[in-house]
């Protein structure tokens, strides 16, 4: 039998790497964050889903960050690479209840700041609405299906902001004591408020932008030993814009991730992790004509270390790196993240 204990030490902690952060990303900010955070995203590292102790209908988790950090090249630029400072701050507050037996019902609230003292326009305030339902199926099957609203303001261009609707479906299967599998379906549908479409031929119409996105993800889940878990990804999606131009936004993503997680003592802990993003644009035309449409291969890493000083807070330090290769020069480019925080769970 694992040692539950230890993961369960970690509860809030273990971010992702994000692959696209601030303005400079707009037309993939799925993902926005430029440092690791320990905030937790995948909760089967630290604890099983839907597993309530007698007794226990209703559970409150409230977390909190602060992080700084150094960001080599802010707005992923290849020609004029701009270097920041950064601040960022994160809470969170999650329920979850007990509503019949094998059903849980969730409901969580996370708002991140995220401040670059060098630049203004990438700044942004992000708000993300959850409610989700784990319904224990078998014993060794969890169905989950999560509802989402993501609204993201730029305090310094307003022309970026857009807002997120979600709805997410998905399987567990626990094999083994210490290994699972889950396979999700994902639709999104990502509105712009301010940013008007172009039809085919470049005028501006009366309609905001719009993508829809359908992604399927596949992951696999190994308790290596009582300190070592291994959590192999794989995901696929479909970006469909509105925005009629050239189909400048349609593309297709197809990405790849391993991250592995070890404790090195009971209070300290690392985490590692590497992946892999080919991206194909549907008629994007690169400006050397000859090279056919824009492919884009993003390999990112990172590296996070954190101490626990007491069951509530932990400090650490987070080291990031990606590197894009692509057919169209400009954007090519490198990025290197350093960040340091410290973190609260209650």
């Amino acid at each position: 039998m694992l040692n539950r204990k230890i993961f369960v030490s970690m509860t809030a902690v273990l971010g992702i790497i994000c692959i696209a952060c601030g303005s400079y990303a707009v037309e993939d900010q799925y993902e926005l964050y430029p440092s690791i955070g320990k905030k937790e995203k995948y909760p089967e590292m630290t604890e099983t889903e839907g597993e309530y102790e007698a007794g226990d209908r209703f559970v409150f988790d409230l977390s909190s960050s602060l992080e700084t950090g150094y960001d080599t090249n802010a707005y992923l630029e290849h020609y004029d690479e701009a270097a920041s400072i950064f601040l960022q701050n994160a809470v969170g507050v999650e329920t979850r209840s007990l509503i019949f037996e094998e059903c849980v019902l969730r409901l969580a609230y996370d708002m991140t700041y995220l401040d670059y003292l060098r630049f203004a326009e990438p700044d942004l305030f992000d708000n993300i609405f959850t409610v989700g339902l784990d319904t224990q199926v078998t014993e060794k099957i969890l169905w989950s299906l999560d509802y989402s609203l993501d609204l993201v303001g730029y305090p310094h261009d307003e022309a970026s902001e857009y807002s997120i609707s979600e709805i997410e479906t998905g399987l567990k299967h626990s094999i083994s004591d210490g290994l699972y599998h889950r396979l999700v379906y994902r639709y999104s549908n990502k509105e712009y408020t301010k940013w008007k479409i172009r039809n085919r031929v470049g005028t501006v119409q009366s309609s905001d932008r719009e993508d829809k996105r359908n992604t399927i993800k596949y992951e696999m889940g190994y308790y290596m030993t009582d300190r070592t878990f291994l959590k192999p990804e794989f995901t696929v999606y479909f970006n469909d814009s509105n925005e009629a131009f050239i189909d400048y936004y349609d593309y297709t993503s197809i990405q790849t991730q391993l991250t592995g997680i070890h404790f090195l003592t009971d209070k300290i802990f690392t985490r590692l992790n590497a992946g892999y993003q080919y991206k194909s644009y549907d008629n994007r035309v690169v400006s050397d004509q000859d090279r056919g449409d824009q492919r884009d291969h993003l390999l990112s890493a990172g590296v996070s270390l954190f101490y626990d000083l007491n069951k509530n807070i932990s400090l650490g330090t987070n080291f990031d790196y990606r590197k894009n290769f692509s057919n169209e020069n400009s954007q090519k480019y490198t990025d290197y993240i350093m960040s340091c925080g410290i973190y609260y769970t209650y």
